[in-house]
């Protein structure tokens, strides 16, 4: 994970790669990051193209920060 807070627009929607890229880790890790609840994609219900928001990105960087 990168050690500066990501810088990406709060309001924003993002790609699985876009946040991997503003979180600077693998789409599996990603995916862990989802199962322990540290990040919630915008649309669960479609698990073939999941999108996130800028705000749960920061949150997400915020929270995995701090373990």
């Amino acid at each position: 994970m990168i050690e500066t807070r990501p810088t990406c627009d709060p309001e924003g929607v993002f790609s699985v790669k876009r946040t991997c890229a503003e979180l600077g880790v693998c789409h599996k890790t990603l995916r862990k990051m989802r199962s322990l609840g540290l990040i919630e994609p915008v649309n669960p219900g479609n698990r073939a193209r999941l999108k996130y928001t800028g705000r749960a990105i920061i949150d997400c960087w915020d929270k995995a920060s701090r373990l």
